[in-house]
C-alpha cells in the first residue's frame, strides 16, 4: 500500500444516545464529538468523503453503520488514535457511551482511482 493511506471511519448512534435526554445530547455529547472530529483533522486524518445513510429511517439504526467518514491518513498510527479519541473521557464525556465507531484501514478503489 502506498501513502497516504485511506482509512474509513463508520459509525453509529448506540441506544444509549438514544435514550438520552436532549439536553445531554446538546450540552455533552454533540459538543465532544465536534471537539473529536477536529481532533482527528488535528492529528493529520484528511476528510475526502462522507455519506450518512439516515434520510430514510428513524430511531436507532439496524443497519451495520449509519454514517461514514473517508479520510486519508499519512501514518497508521493516526488512525489508532482516532479510535483511542472516543475511549479516552473528555470534561466527563467517553463518547463510546454514545457511539459505536470502527476504522478500517484500505486503499483508494483501483478501477476508478489509481
Amino acid at each position: 500500500m502506498r501513502r497516504p493511506y485511506r482509512v474509513m471511519a463508520v459509525g453509529r448512534a448506540t441506544t444509549a444516545f438514544f435514550a438520552a435526554p436532549e439536553e445531554e445530547k446538546e450540552t455533552q455529547f454533540f459538543p465532544r464529538f465536534k471537539q473529536m472530529l477536529a481532533e482527528w483533522e488535528g492529528l493529520g486524518a484528511r476528510v475526502i468523503a462522507s455519506f450518512c445513510d439516515d434520510v430514510l429511517q428513524v430511531g436507532p439504526n439496524r443497519q451495520p453503520w449509519a454514517w461514514n467518514l473517508i479520510f486519508e491518513v499519512d501514518d497508521l498510527d493516526v488512525a489508532a488514535a482516532m479510535v483511542q479519541a472516543v475511549r479516552e473521557p473528555v470534561d466527563g464525556v467517553r463518547l463510546d457511551r454514545y457511539l459505536e465507531l470502527e476504522v478500517r484501514v484500505g486503499r483508494p478503489f483501483w478501477e476508478r482511482e489509481e
